[in-house]
């Protein structure tokens, strides 16, 4: 798993460091996270198209299938940062949030898209389920302990993979590394729940 220390190397690094320069902290951090486990922070970006994978051609974590008029094969990790704030995070209200609960969130949008994991979390919340982020689900969300909300949301997401698998049997080979990544992710999230405490 990514430590505080790679990410502040990752951060330094003088590409990265200019596509970051003006994002918030939680967002930088979370940003790097997500990069280090989708491989775009090699040199190629973590480029792969596994036939397994419905997303098709995938850079920096970011897939054709979510972006079917992007030319993916030269994104730029400017670029693919971009997105991830402007189509993940903002509307997912992330700065308004524990960072830790944000990062699951931020990795929640990308892996369950923004209506598959606000449905999620506005059931954890016990708010109106309509897939749509607003400000009553953020006020819900905020009353509810950090901790406790990503423990709800790891379970939440673990069932909702093997539904997955469930329903389409040619999902299960990715099942491990789905478990894997929100393993990772969680502990990243509650490190950054105690960061500092």
């Amino acid at each position: 798993m990514i430590t505080p220390q790679q990410l502040e190397h990752y951060r330094q690094l003088p590409n990265i460091a200019a596509a970051l320069r003006g994002y918030s902290d939680a967002f930088s951090r979370s940003v790097l996270t997500i990069l280090y486990l989708e491989g775009g922070l090699r040199d190629d970006g973590g480029l792969n198209d596994v036939a397994s994978d419905r997303g098709g051609l995938t850079k920096f974590g970011i897939s054709q299938l979510a972006y079917p008029r992007l030319d993916i094969a030269n994104l730029t990790i400017d670029h693919a940062i971009r997105l991830y704030y402007r189509d993940y995070w903002e509307p997912m209200h992330c700065d308004e949030l524990n960072s830790g609960v944000a990062l699951m969130l931020l990795d929640g949008s990308v892996q369950h898209g923004l209506s598959g994991i606000t449905r999620i979390v506005q059931r954890i919340a016990d708010a109106e389920v309509d897939g749509v982020f607003g400000s009553r689900t953020l006020k819900k969300c905020q009353s509810i302990l950090p901790n406790l909300f990503i423990s709800q949301l790891i379970s939440r997401r673990a069932r909702k993979y093997a539904r997955i698998c469930l329903d389409d049997n040619s999902q299960i080979p990715n099942l491990n590394g789905w478990m894997n990544r929100l393993s990772h992710i969680t502990e990243r999230c509650y490190a950054e729940v105690y960061r500092g405490a």
